[in-house]
């Protein structure tokens, strides 16, 4: 079978970047694989085989189609066409035309103009987008009318493909949004061989931008008194502004699951309404538990081996931070707990065995 996996960009950073190269890895020695991006590092390290093109429209989030024409000469070669990623509306559209396409929706720009479906106040958006609606968050009239565009010409694209999503809540809101009700495929995580052992010192990981809320999972550690440093796992913005920390920068992603590892707990704070939240996971495959102010996707998994704390409520991650600090057997039962549930849900053979099967109902 021949697979064309069309993508914004490949990427060695972040949950969606590495979930799109465990698909591919996983499909290396089952299909012939060709990979279209907008861009890419070079050490990525794909499989070999793996064909790859830059298309540089791919790359854009608004209408462009430089570099179509090659689009449209591999899309005729391909048996299936899987798009992730993409944001660019009409390359979107040139691929769910062929009518063997499924896309995987990991973004909420596929259907929110603004900050990932979340209020000013905090608060998640319920209202499906309009003019009036996004007013609060996109107050300029000109970019608010510009965004709102793309993202209907975004939407409307996806139909007439097979729409996949990691998370139930992301199926509930594009189902929401006006969609059929998309295919829920969760991202394959690979569990350790043995859970670790209750580790010591408190990790905080990831992008570090507002609205991951990374200041207020820091100020939570420092209301916590407990002692130590946090050790602080990512780049971004706000990075400067983690006084008091141990920054690691960004690590690679196998120094990042030793790094997991080795914690008592990772604290994985959120603003937005996570689509799905794989770095949670990623520190339950190898036993370390979580504590978590849980919005959007997250619910799918932080039901075991996680302390789940309201959003925004530093004073309860603090408390969190201080029982698991005080009482390392609770935190090896929780992180055991949620190693058992990464191995019995997310396994990727069976995982990809899933989405074998939904390649060859395309084909």
């Amino acid at each position: 079978m021949r697979i064309l996996t069309l993508t914004d960009r490949l990427s060695l950073r972040g949950g969606a970047g590495h979930h799109l190269l465990d698909v591919l890895r996983g499909l290396a020695h089952r299909a012939e694989l060709t990979v279209a991006a907008g861009q890419w590092p070079d050490d990525l390290g794909l499989p070999a085989g793996i064909a790859t093109t830059r298309i540089q429209a791919l790359g854009t989030s608004g209408p462009d189609d430089r570099g179509l024409e090659r689009l449209d000469e591999l899309l005729e070669q391909a048996d299936v066409v899987h798009v992730q990623n993409v944001m660019n509306p009409t390359a979107m559209s040139r691929a769910v035309e062929t009518g063997k396409t499924i896309v995987t929706v990991q973004d909420h720009r596929v259907f929110c103009p603004g900050p990932g479906r979340t209020l000013p106040s905090g608060d998640a958006c319920t209202q499906p987008m309009s003019d009036e609606q996004c007013t609060g968050c996109l107050p300029d009239p000109d970019y608010r009318k510009r965004l709102l565009a793309w993202t209907q010409a975004r939407l409307d694209a996806l139909h007439g493909a097979r729409v996949l999503v990691l998370s139930e809540y992301m199926a509930d809101e594009l189902q929401a949004a006006g969609l059929p009700r998309p295919t829920v495929l969760p991202p394959p995580v690979r569990a350790a061989t043995l859970p670790s052992a209750a580790g010591n010192g408190f990790l905080l990981a990831g992008r570090l931008v507002h609205h991951k809320a990374v200041d207020l999972a820091a100020e939570a550690w420092r209301r916590s008194g407990v002692r130590g440093t946090l050790k602080v796992a990512g780049a971004g913005a706000l990075a400067a502004e983690l006084t008091d920390t141990e920054h690691l920068g960004w690590l690679d992603r196998s120094t990042l699951q030793q790094t997991l590892a080795e914690a008592r707990a990772l604290l994985f704070p959120s603003r937005w309404q996570e689509p799905f939240g794989i770095l949670g996971l990623e520190a339950l495959a190898v036993g370390t538990p979580v504590i978590a102010m849980v919005r959007g996707g997250m619910t799918d998994w932080a039901d075991t081996g996680t302390c789940q704390v309201p959003p925004g409520d530093v004073d309860a991650m603090a408390a969190a931070i201080q029982q698991l600090d005080a009482d390392p057997d609770e935190a090896q039962r929780l992180g055991h707990a949620g190693w058992e549930m990464v191995r019995s849900r997310y396994t990727p053979d069976r995982l990809m065995d899933r989405l074998w099967a939904i390649y060859e109902s395309a084909a």
